[in-house]
């Protein structure tokens, strides 16, 4: 694997566990004592943030990995930094108004298109 994917993989992982790190600090802040996931809407707009994220980096990381090995590496890492980019974006918006979601979610959402196609187009050239 190139360095500079595993770079962006890394970096991806730890925003999560940064997001997790900030869930738990407004568990303990509104008072929601684990295993509840309910209770402050403040808490659960920071604990779906997090849920989301971690769906979503069950398709980027593969996606990622796979656009470095058969597409532009340099390309699959600047996706990777949007998609992180719109993570990021996401969870801060998700806490503050859930509604202002909109540009953190399409930032990640075609960053992570652009992954899937280039990964297609690499792996079907790669066959012929």
């Amino acid at each position: 694997m190139d360095p500079l994917i595993a770079l962006v993989a890394a970096l991806a992982i730890l925003e999560y566990m940064g997001f997790g790190l900030a869930t738990g600090r407004a568990r303990l802040k509104y008072e929601i004592a684990a295993p509840a996931t309910t209770g402050n809407e403040i808490f659960e707009r920071h604990f779906r943030a997090q849920q989301n994220t971690l769906e979503q980096l069950v398709a980027f990381i593969p996606a990622l990995i796979l656009c470095g090995m058969f597409s532009n590496t340099t390309a699959a890492a600047v996706a990777g930094l949007v998609f992180i980019t719109g993570r990021l974006l996401y969870y801060r918006a998700y806490v503050n108004d859930p509604k202002s979601r909109s540009l953190g979610f399409a930032l990640g959402f075609f960053a992570m298109i652009y992954l899937l196609i280039a990964s297609l187009v690499g792996v079907i050239g790669a066959m012929m």
